[in-house]
């Protein structure tokens, strides 16, 4: 794994293409990637030839432990204002902050404290480095979606009809925190009948039915990488008389994603992989997301996979999902989500959990 060091100097050399003289991380996921540090308040610093972390009493012993290459910098009170110091006291006049991560508020408060520093709000600095996972990385999200894919076994052999969504969320989560998981990557979803429809529907005491089809999207994090994962299936023959044949076509634009997706194309490009098959079966509405995103650090992070995608082309060593779906309103949705690597040549799919579109009864 690239060490903070080999990150720090990474970064700098971005920092200097990009004309900056310094950066302050505010995005929790960019400073543990680039100190080391865990804890839940810190304002890291880089300057060219520096590089400090600003926190509060909770965490000066935590950072000289976990952010060795950064100078500890102690601010119980106004940290922000201290960094401002400390900046303002060097040669440094045009520092990014991170635009996506820092409010209104706390930029404004940069500026009176030190109003002769040119504050930049910028995005992608840390991210675009981040991206591009090492192996060490991408062994803790394997671990994260080894336990992931038990779960859904195990929601496969145990669930019956008459569960609630409700139950079979917590069933998931006490199984992936008993497993290994440090914990969710997300709040689990379990999405049933005519709730599955909504991407992003929240589990309810709603008894699940046999013939209903369920998506179950869910995701691990171990080490602090996450995994995500999204299965679809009904317990028995589907009700409905087109799931089979929805699914089917969710799962052959999946299989030419897979097939397709390789490095070097852009984000834009790998979606229109798998939203033409859904596009050319005529259920292009019912597609309306993006295919895919990064995991690591942060279950949504870059690259994108999405019309709205820039022309950045995907790298080697990038972990996105691949997550193809259609939702038909008041009836059911079906979604299939795998964790995949991207590679030069392909993609290595990390996602093993088996997909059945039906269940035998039980």
């Amino acid at each position: 794994m690239h060490g903070e060091g080999d990150r720090l100097e990474r970064l700098r050399a971005a920092m200097a293409a990009a004309g900056l003289d310094g950066l302050v991380v505010s995005e929790p996921g960019n400073r543990r990637w680039l100190t080391g540090f865990t804890g839940s308040t810190g304002w890291p610093v880089v300057l060219a030839d520096d590089a400090f972390l600003v926190t509060d009493s909770r965490y000066y012993e935590q950072v000289e432990r976990q952010a060795r290459r950064f100078r500890l910098e102690r601010a119980s009170q106004r940290p922000l204002e201290r960094v401002s110091e400390l900046v303002a006291a060097t040669d440094a006049r045009r520092v990014a902050v991170e635009r996506e991560a820092v409010t209104l508020g706390q930029m404004q408060t940069l500026r009176d404290a030190a109003p002769q520093v040119d504050w930049v709000p910028m995005a992608g600095l840390v991210e675009d480095l981040r991206a591009i996972k090492t192996e060490e990385e991408i062994g803790r999200i394997r671990r994260a979606v080894d336990i992931g894919d038990r779960a859904v076994t195990m929601a496969y052999e145990e669930a019956r009809p008459g569960i609630t969504e409700r139950e079979l969320a917590w069933w998931l989560e006490r199984f992936m925190r008993e497993n290994g998981a440090e914990g969710l990557a997300f709040d689990i979803i379990v999405a049933a009948g005519e709730n599955g429809s909504l991407p992003h529907h929240t589990p309810s005491d709603r008894p699940i039915a046999a013939g209903e089809p369920i998506v179950v999207d869910l995701g691990a994090r171990v080490d602090g990488y996450n995994s995500d994962l999204t299965r679809t299936f009904s317990f028995g023959p589907a009700s409905d008389p087109d799931y089979e044949r929805v699914y089917g076509i969710v799962e052959q634009a999946r299989d030419a994603a897979v097939a397709g997706i390789h490095a070097g194309m852009s984000g834009r490009a790998a979606d229109d992989v798998a939203r033409s098959v859904i596009r050319d079966a005529g259920y292009g509405s019912f597609f309306e997301h993006g295919l895919g995103h990064g995991v690591g650090l942060d279950v949504h992070e870059a690259p994108r996979l999405s019309p709205a995608a820039d022309d950045s082309p995907l790298r080697e060593a990038m972990v996105v999902t691949i997550e193809p779906g259609i939702y038909l309103p008041g009836r059911f949705g079906v979604r299939i989500e795998d964790l995949v690597v991207v590679r030069d040549s392909g993609v290595d799919v990390l996602s093993r959990a088996a997909k059945q579109p039906v269940l035998e009864p039980r």
